[in-house]
């Protein structure tokens, strides 16, 4: 004999809202809403909207925290769209009503253009919210730059990223003692660098900077550092900055380098050792962004848009390392 329901009120609606709430108590989306002050960047945002003209605009926060779901799912516009209209985390993180349309594709392109003049800024605004609960983001840093193919590289006639550069040599072809062959080099490279420091600490990104492949990483150390900055860890492809430290109040952790007629003495094997272990970290983020943010190839052509695109890749990679971290301090929305 069936049951009888003794709560004919509830609907299947009711159960699923029901469940949908509890799933979200427990998200790290959830978290990394409560935690950021969204206020910050938005008092940003609007300043660049034009409140008398045009039509009413989408509420900048929900494109800007729509953008950062793209970068932690690896979302291309038109498949956050569908995922916004899709996914109930999603909708509830960027703050979409329920009987509400998804932005479309082309507004999440036009809202990337709009903040252009700022984006530089963005990462420094979370920074602070993180150094105010807190943890220490540029006090100690290990610096490393990596290599990253360019979109679109040229073939014939074909110009390709006309902002990318290349980066090494043609690959080299020898013959090993065994008879076989072997590359001597790897190939040159047609693309950009992304440098970047990172807190020894924390491991959260403190400061980041984009160029083309062949400009030299050490050019860019000053701009990974702050006024907070105390020591500063990096491999010898930074050696010839030992110099300029020498000049600041900040504490020189650059391996040292040895030359055909002055190696290496043993301290100083001992010390590059002591070094690596710490400057690993910023390895760590690298790994972490072409594994899982798809920096293997750039994702636009041209050198700002693949600044703010690594910008982006920044503040998700930060936001999120603090929402699953304990040693959190939450922020206010008001």
């Amino acid at each position: 004999m069936l049951k009888k329901d003794t709560n004919p009120s509830v609907t299947f609606a009711d159960v699923w809202l029901s469940h949908t709430e509890k799933n979200w108590d427990k998200h790290w989306l959830k978290k990394v809403s409560e935690k950021v002050n969204w206020n910050k960047f938005g008092y940003r945002f609007e300043k660049l909207y034009d409140q008398d003209n045009g039509r009413p605009a989408w509420h900048p926060i929900i494109i800007f925290k729509a953008l950062l779901l793209a970068q932690w799912h690896g979302l291309s516009d038109r498949d956050l769209e569908e995922a916004l209209n899709d996914r109930i985390s999603f909708r509830k993180f960027v703050g979409l009503k329920w009987e509400e349309q998804a932005p479309d594709a082309t507004t999440f392109a036009v809202f990337r253009e709009r903040i252009m003049p700022i984006f530089d800024k963005l990462l420094r605004i979370l920074n602070d919210q993180l150094e105010s609960a807190g943890l220490s983001i540029k006090e100690v840093v290990a610096v490393d730059a990596t290599l990253v193919e360019a979109h679109s590289k040229p073939r014939g006639d074909f110009a390709g990223d006309e902002e990318a550069s290349w980066r090494g040599f043609p690959a080299k072809e020898v013959i090993d003692d065994s008879g076989h062959k072997a590359i001597a080099r790897r190939p040159a490279l047609y693309g950009y660098k992304i440098n970047l420091s990172a807190s020894v600490k924390t491991g959260y990104v403190s400061d980041l900077s984009v160029c083309p492949a062949s400009e030299h990483e050490s050019r860019h150390l000053t701009e990974l550092l702050g006024k907070e900055t105390k020591k500063v860890y990096a491999d010898k492809g930074y050696y010839g900055c030992k110099k300029l430290l020498k000049g600041l109040p900040i504490k020189d952790g650059i391996h040292d380098k040895g030359f055909r007629n002055r190696p290496l003495t043993k301290a100083q094997i001992t010390r590059n050792k002591s070094i690596s272990k710490l400057r690993g970290i910023v390895e760590g983020v690298f790994g972490s962004w072409k594994g899982q943010y798809g920096w293997v190839k750039t994702k636009y052509s041209g050198l700002a848009k693949n600044y703010l695109a690594a910008t982006l890749t920044a503040l998700s990679w930060n936001m999120k390392k603090w929402a699953c971290s304990d040693s959190i301090g939450a922020f206010s929305s008001a």
